[in-house]
């Protein structure tokens, strides 16, 4: 089920219609194969911040073992993956160190996890639950894959879906219950981040 929707786009910059656009086709995606789904619910992007922390997720899966952050990457150009996990972006024949956008998945997971420490009743119940990311590109032939092969958390936009579904039953193969989430759970769970959600103020163009 779709819990949340993207907020409403009043314009920008070139980057920022790219950028509205490929959200736009992740939670299209999203839409068509968790729109009616009774085990997986979506929030599609989602801001909320305690303090100076903000804590800004692309798109949040919630399903019966736990939650799973989306992030996009672009791939402009040419991406090498190397061996230590560092990202090199190549512009003609420049190297170009860029961060890995596995390593801000999970940290803006763990973020997540740490702002819903300070809310819940049960102390160390998020503990308990799988916290999982996935970054979907468009192109995954652009990339140059360490010498170990492909990453499980890297895949393209409309492939999401198979990986999300994988990892759900896996998750429940490993399980000695039907999972820490119901359905009901991940309802308050979803209109609780809902309600804390604050998004980015830009003017409407004139």
């Amino acid at each position: 089920m779709i819990l949340k929707e993207l907020d409403p786009f009043l314009g920008g910059s070139q980057d920022e219609i790219a950028h509205r656009i490929a959200q736009d086709r992740m939670a299209y995606h999203l839409r068509r194969y968790f729109g009616k789904s009774e085990e997986v619910d979506v929030l599609n992007y989602l801001r909320v911040n305690s303090g100076t922390v903000v804590t800004q997720i692309d798109h949040l899966l919630l399903h019966p073992f736990g939650l799973l952050v989306i992030e996009r990457e672009s791939l402009p150009e040419r991406v090498q993956i190397k061996d230590d996990g560092q990202w090199i972006r190549w512009r003609g024949d420049e190297a170009v160190e860029i961060r890995s956008p596995i390593t801000r998945a999970y940290l803006r997971a763990l973020s997540l996890k740490a702002f819903l420490d300070k809310y819940v009743k049960q102390k160390g119940f998020f503990d308990s639950i799988e916290l999982d990311v996935l970054v979907a590109v468009p192109d995954t032939d652009r990339i140059v894959w360490p010498s170990m092969g492909f990453l499980p958390e890297v895949c393209k936009t409309d492939q999401v879906h198979e990986r999300v579904n994988q990892r759900i039953l896996q998750c429940r193969r490993a399980a000695t219950a039907a999972g820490v989430l119901t359905s009901a759970e991940r309802r308050r769970l979803g209109d609780f981040l809902r309600s804390l959600h604050r998004p980015l103020i830009r003017s409407a163009p004139r």
